[in-house]
């Protein structure tokens, strides 16, 4: 059985820089000055894949 922990994933604090960096399997793949930040970008993301689905959705609707 192997003792090697599993690559992390989330959302960390660096202190050494005072920023907070998203981590996937291990990789870094965002940087984020503050928390605020990071709720804002993913706040738009959010509201972004909303209204890509709202415009999917009425096309299906809406087609003959």
């Amino acid at each position: 059985m192997s003792t090697e922990s599993p690559s992390k994933t989330g959302l960390f604090h660096r202190k050494s820089s005072d920023d907070f960096v998203v981590l996937w399997q291990g990789r870094e793949m965002a940087v984020y000055a503050s928390i605020d930040e990071f709720i804002d970008v993913h706040l738009q993301g959010l509201v972004a894949l909303e209204e890509s689905q709202n415009d999917l959705l009425d096309g299906l609707y809406k087609q003959p």
